[in-house]
């Protein structure tokens, strides 16, 4: 399993959500890519936007106040 990491720190929806979406082709099946940011608003879009577009298992974390780490492991879209 490869783990791919983006800041996106500073960075305001949708362009969070469209470097994932480029980075994501490039993975595997399995991999794992994280996103830090620090809005939180972002946080809850990326986070939906995978689960519910595309099927990916995502998840999020308070790393440190106010900073989030996005995980989102690709898979097979069902």
């Amino acid at each position: 399993m490869q783990v791919v990491a983006i800041d996106c720190i500073g960075e305001m929806c949708p362009i969070p959500i469209i470097k994932a979406e480029k980075q994501l082709q490039n993975l595997q099946t399995g991999d794992e890519l994280h996103i830090k940011t620090d809005h939180s608003c972002t946080m809850q879009a990326v986070v939906n936007h995978f689960q519910r577009k595309m099927g990916y298992p995502s998840s999020s974390e308070e790393i440190d106040y106010g900073i989030w780490n996005i995980k989102i492991r690709k898979q097979v879209k069902k």
